[in-house]
């Protein structure tokens, strides 16, 4: 893989994570940035290759913490970027040690949302929706995910 994919494809992962950051606190969340990269980055070089659960366990680091204002509610949840919105277990670490997380896969075209524990057990991801867990308005997922389209709707083979 070239360094300009691997680094295009960094941004627009970035540019996901952002994108679900101010969704979320556009319905009303505290978004608290929690991976890696963040959190720690000055580690980043430093455990790359590494293999011991604590440098895996830092590597897995879901990207944000978010507290639904209205009742409290913690979630972790970890943004991940696919064009093509495929994503199963197999994308994660042997023994994964967020069994709460959640995963929102930003496509080129929409959001999608899954639990860690329905994505261990093989099920299919969703569309991110106002009807669920999150109590996401209508009306900010349609905007957000013109966004989505917008800056990331173009595939660059």
């Amino acid at each position: 893989m070239s360094t300009t994919h691997f680094s295009h494809n960094l941004i627009k992962g970035r540019v996901a994570e952002t994108i679900v950051q101010e969704l979320f606190q556009a319905n009303g969340y505290n978004v608290f940035s929690y991976g890696m990269e963040r959190t720690v980055p000055a580690i980043i070089h430093g455990i790359r290759g590494m293999n011991t659960e604590v440098a895996k366990a830092i590597r897995s680091m879901p990207d944000f913490v978010m507290q639904n204002m209205r009742n409290g509610e913690l979630f972790y949840v970890e943004v991940k970027y696919r064009a093509w919105g495929h994503f199963t277990i197999k994308d994660l670490i042997e023994d994964y040690p967020y069994n709460n997380a959640h995963f929102i896969i930003v496509t080129n075209r929409s959001m999608m949302h899954i639990t860690y524990q329905d994505l261990k057990a093989g099920k299919k991801l969703m569309a991110l929706r106002s009807d669920n867990l999150f109590g996401l308005s209508a009306e900010s997922l349609q905007i957000y995910k013109t966004y989505v389209q917008e800056f990331l709707g173009k595939v660059v083979v």
